[in-house]
């Protein structure tokens, strides 16, 4: 039998366990892939989730922006509403430099001055208070990019004079605002309705008119209106109305 030397013998078995043990070993890429995968799945999330942040922070300012030009564009319109409605005759001029900061466009602004230069000194020395307190305001529309808006203000505006009793009515008013730097005015204003009595004075009838008879006769609807420039028999008639014309 023959025998191979004891060197040879050896270094044939360290081959041998050599070659298994690298078949046995994990590739350093197989074993780098789990964490490249990990890695890729976490980078996706977050990318995910920064972009949804990123859209709803976004909205949220946006909602934010709106409400924020909402509030001031109407605030604005109450403003505008009380100003315009504000006079005072011994300080009339404040009072129209007033309404001045609260309008806007030619149309307005001339407006404005044709009444300014119209007021006579009369006017000036009356004594007479305007004055305008909110009672309610919407807006009806908006246009936050073109700084556009409407607005519904409705005032109770008091006026008292020196020698007569207040009067104090309900006015209803549509702005029409705009932007002008970063202060809403209007550049237009339409009356809603008429004015509206609040003082409870001015509904109660007159005491000084005459009551009437509850025995007279009803008021026949077929009649004909008795002219009352003609005299009844015997009686002498009353003086012409100014401004109506005689008959033929």
């Amino acid at each position: 039998m023959l025998k191979l030397p004891r060197s040879r013998v050896w270094s044939v078995t360290s081959n041998t366990e050599a070659q298994e043990s690298a078949a046995s070993a994990p590739e350093p890429k197989n074993r780098a892939r789990p964490v490249l995968i990990g890695v890729s799945v976490v980078a996706v999330v977050a990318l995910v989730a920064a972009v949804w942040f990123g859209i709803g922070w976004k909205n949220a300012w946006a909602d934010k922006s709106v409400a924020d030009t909402r509030d001031s564009a109407l605030t604005g319109a109450q403003q505008v509403a009380i100003n315009l409605n504000t006079v005072d005759a011994a300080n009339i001029d404040q009072s129209f430099d007033d309404m001045k900061s609260s309008i806007t466009g030619d149309t307005m602004l001339n407006d404005l001055e044709a009444t300014r230069s119209s007021i006579d000194d009369t006017v000036r020395t009356s004594g007479a208070k305007s004055s305008a307190e909110l009672m309610h305001s919407t807006l009806t529309e908006l246009s936050a990019d073109e700084g556009t808006a409407t607005a519904l203000v409705v005032i109770a505006a008091t006026t008292t004079w020196p020698d007569k009793p207040e009067q104090k009515v309900k006015l209803t008013m549509r702005l029409f605002m705009e932007d002008v730097d970063g202060t809403w005015k209007a550049n237009k204003v339409d009356p809603v309705g008429g004015r509206i009595a609040l003082d409870p004075a001015a509904a109660q009838p007159d005491s000084n008119a005459l009551p009437l008879d509850p025995n007279a006769p009803p008021v026949d609807p077929g009649a004909v209106p008795t002219d009352p420039n003609t005299a009844p028999s015997g009686a002498e008639a009353p003086a012409a109305v100014p401004g109506a014309t005689s008959g033929p």
